[in-house]
């Protein structure tokens, strides 16, 4: 049985899952902080499934791009559990898990999250590619609505918020998936999780670092997903 962890945003989530199939799944929107809620949400979730942490396999975490600090404490939890328990923990990018169900519509998908101060997180995933593959960065507001794209599919934790203003620009027509928050599930966590552990692609818990873009000129080849879980780190 694994356990999957979602602190990106104030939305959270977590669940179980046998081999990537979903169990049981716990959201929330977090009032105060997820360090607070996580360890909670998860004895509940625990409990609701009838099983102990004892019976955990595998732990598959989003590693951002997100809010810092409730990265941190989804992050910091996976990685104490995993190594205590010395079980696989699998690192996911949040727009890897945003994008993913939007992929075999035959479009581009561009997943979105506020990123505060105006800004937004960016991923950019080609029809049909694999989430693994998408370019992220971080955009100003104007970048974003600068560089539309007619045919591509909009969705995220921002999509909803910024729907209006999509459609304003593009026409009617633009697709945008309006779904209110959270819109992440930890079902789609856990299939990801699942497929990266099955290609071996295992994350090292005694280096592993969030996501966490602080510039939009962060480097192409830096902040490109690998096969490997890649890590964007802050500029000095």
């Amino acid at each position: 049985m694994e356990l999957a962890i979602d602190t990106s945003t104030r939305h959270a989530t977590v669940g179980l899952s046998q081999q990537g199939n979903t169990i049981a799944e716990l959201a929330w929107r977090s009032e105060r902080n997820h360090s607070v809620e996580l360890v909670p949400a998860i004895q509940r979730l625990l409990a609701h499934a009838r099983t102990e942490m004892a019976a955990l396999s595998g732990i598959y975490v989003a590693i951002g791009p997100g809010a810092f600090s409730a990265l941190r404490v989804g992050m910091s939890t996976a990685i104490a559990m995993a190594m205590a328990r010395e079980i696989d923990l699998v690192a996911i990018g949040t727009l890897e898990v945003e994008a993913f169900p939007y992929l075999r519509l035959g479009s581009e998908v561009r997943a979105i999250i506020g990123a505060g101060r105006g800004r937004l997180y960016l991923g950019v995933f080609e029809a049909g590619g694999p989430a693994s593959k998408g370019d992220i960065g971080l955009v100003s507001h104007a970048e974003f609505f600068d560089n539309l794209a007619a045919d591509a599919i909009y969705c995220g934790e921002a999509a909803a918020e910024l729907a209006g203003a999509i459609r304003e620009r593009l026409g009617p027509a633009a697709r945008v998936v309006e779904a209110p928050p959270p819109t992440r599930r930890a079902g789609t966590l856990a299939l990801l999780g699942y497929q990266k552990l099955q290609a071996g692609d295992r994350a090292d818990p005694r280096s592993l670092e969030p996501v966490y873009l602080r510039s939009a000129q962060v480097d192409e080849a830096a902040r490109r997903w690998g096969s490997r879980s890649t890590v964007v780190h802050p500029e000095r």
